[in-house]
């Protein structure tokens, strides 16, 4: 799409230089061919960007119609400023003859002047609004380049020759032009990493080319009218940037859509990695493990078959539960860690203790009461901690404590069991890692993490005194 916009501008600038090198071949005179070429590429982008008013809409409309009034403006001042009587001279006196009458006329000098304040306007405004997000380096550079065109002018200046009047008009339009191309220099800065950043391009490559054109006529460059050159280039990159933008249609952005599209890229990587994750450690659970409980399934069917011993089939069943058990864990870590993650919505976590303690035969007490946000993987998480404590903690007793601390629910599972060594506490939580290789997968912890990182909370362990482990799990409450 570059080399499109390449491809207009280049048709668009060429035929400027059409004098240079046909000059003889010209119908009229070169002077006259000059003005109705500027008159038409100024009255073509009018029409574009009148086009561009009718299709784009909100941020874009606005800039589309601020280019408009620009351009209009140019137009008029363009068309103003014939005079049937400059095309009998060369092409410079007919140049230096429209300087004159420019600076003399107070409407033509004017509508020049006018030209600058629409996208002023809007680039103070821009500018303004991502004030927050702009960083020192860019103000830097663009400082820098205010400096070094400032310093350009005076340079010009103190060799220039150029008749005082026309001097000092044109003066007052470079100071517009460096205003201009620093409000959108820093704009491109700050939205280089976007496509949006076009749109600034494009105005800051309209107003460096007019400031060249002004440039030259302050400095005396008016030889084979060097400043037209550049007056018909800027004009032809503004309608090729917006044809450009209106092919490509880029959207304007805020800095804070782009934030905000960087935070959703972020959290989409986040989620493709804990997919990626969960992948991978199912992958090495039906590689390894799963295949590895199937040969012992059918090896003690195969024993069994040869010796009719019943305790060996006894032994596949069994085989066969713990199997089950192991493809239930695979999939309570699927829900845990999945890309489609469900609402959360408050959840009376004394009810979830309740229900789950039924279905247990040990002695336990529940204190207090609160809500969570969460969803049915809450169950996973309070199962998973009860049955551990039981079966490896060996506890015959257990107490749950529920309280609101700084805008969470923490929830404190007490049990009085062997306890968990303090050098393995923060292992726990892993994948793989179990205290007892022979009966458990070493998942389950590992899924009660994870679904509690999902809400948005925090799990840990701490000694239970004398003797036992301590759960504490911290997570958002139900917003009133």
């Amino acid at each position: 799409m570059a080399s499109k916009f390449v491809v207009i501008m280049m048709a668009l600038v060429l035929p400027i230089f059409v004098p240079y090198v046909a000059a003889s071949a010209l119908p009229i005179h070169v002077a006259l061919y000059a003005y109705f070429y500027i008159l038409a590429i100024s009255s073509l982008t009018l029409i574009f960007s009148i086009f561009l008013i009718a299709t784009w809409s909100g941020e874009r409309r606005v800039l589309a119609f601020l280019i408009a009034i620009t351009v209009l403006i140019n137009v008029f001042g363009v068309y103003t400023s014939f005079s049937r009587e400059f095309w009998v001279y060369s092409y410079e006196e007919t140049l230096l003859r429209l300087l004159m009458k420019t600076t003399s006329s107070e409407i033509i000098a004017l509508s020049f002047l006018s030209i600058y304040f629409p996208l002023l306007s809007f680039g103070i405004w821009k500018a303004g609004r991502e004030i927050a997000f702009l960083k020192f380096k860019d103000l830097i550079i663009s400082i820098s380049l205010l400096l070094l065109l400032v310093i350009a002018i005076v340079v010009a200046n103190l060799y220039s020759q150029m008749e005082s009047q026309i001097k000092e008009f044109f003066n007052v339009l470079l100071s517009a032009d460096v205003l201009l191309i620093f409000f959108y220099a820093l704009l491109v800065r700050i939205y280089r990493e976007t496509e949006a950043k076009a749109y600034y391009l494009t105005i800051l490559g309209f107003f460096f080319l007019k400031f060249l054109s002004d440039f030259t006529v302050v400095g005396g460059m008016t030889l084979a009218g060097i400043p037209v050159v550049f007056y018909t280039m800027s004009h032809a990159t503004l309608l090729a940037g917006m044809v450009h933008l209106y092919m490509r249609d880029i959207k304007i952005l805020t800095y804070q859509d782009v934030v905000e599209e960087k935070e959703r890229i972020m959290d989409l990587y986040k989620r493709v990695s804990e997919l990626q994750e969960v992948l991978a450690v199912m992958n090495k659970m039906l590689r390894h493990d799963v295949k590895n409980k199937l040969q012992v399934i059918l090896g003690y069917i195969e024993i069994y078959l040869t010796e009719r011993d019943e305790r060996y089939l006894e032994k596949a069943i069994q085989a066969v539960e713990e199997t089950n058990q192991y493809i239930n864990k695979i999939r309570d870590l699927e829900r845990a860690i999945s890309t489609e993650k469900s609402v959360l919505k408050p959840v009376n976590i004394r009810e979830v203790f309740e229900e789950i303690f039924e279905f247990y035969q040990i002695q336990s007490t529940i204190q207090g009461n609160c809500y969570v946000l969460a969803d049915e993987a809450i169950y996973s998480v309070i199962d998973n901690i009860i049955n551990n404590a039981i079966k490896h903690g060996k506890t015959d007793r257990i107490d749950v404590k529920l309280s609101e601390i700084d805008g969470e629910c923490e929830i404190r599972i007490i049990d009085y069991g062997i306890g968990i060594p303090s050098e393995i506490k923060r292992k726990i939580f892993e994948e793989k890692f179990t205290l007892d290789p022979h009966s458990g997968s070493g998942l389950g912890l590992y899924v009660v993490r994870k679904v509690v990182e999902r809400y948005g909370g925090r799990i840990w362990v701490e000694d239970t005194k004398p003797r036992g482990a301590t759960f504490v799990l911290r997570l958002k409450i139900k917003l009133q």
